[in-house]
């Protein structure tokens, strides 16, 4: 996708973007790579105002940890047991990505 409706939709003018569309349980995320445009490196943290929070339930977290590794994809630091609430005993982690994006992965407690 490029040209002058990407520019103007989304103010990345001369940019191209690469997309994927994955669904997946009656859901369906588009993924975005912008290509050609000029920016600031670096990365947002987690907890900045307007940072957008995507989470992934999945069924073996220190496996995932493992394979996101070969994409250049970092932990912040390792799982950790929710306490309390509805999620009690499900393990949580963020990691970040090469380019600074980061997702959070959920485990729910097995059984």
């Amino acid at each position: 996708m490029s040209g002058e409706f990407l520019g103007e939709v989304t103010g990345a003018h001369g940019a191209a973007v690469r997309m994927a569309v994955v669904s997946v349980a009656d859901q369906t995320v588009e993924l975005l790579e912008y290509r050609n445009v000029q920016g600031e490196r670096g990365s947002s943290r987690p907890y900045d105002p307007g940072f957008a929070h995507l989470a992934f339930e999945v069924d073996n977290i220190d496996g995932v940890i493992t394979r996101i590794a070969e994409f250049g994809w970092t932990a912040q630091g390792t799982p950790q047991p929710i306490a309390g609430g509805t999620k009690v005993g499900t393990r949580v982690m963020y990691a970040v990505g090469p380019d600074g994006e980061t997702i959070e992965f959920m485990e729910p407690p097995q059984g």
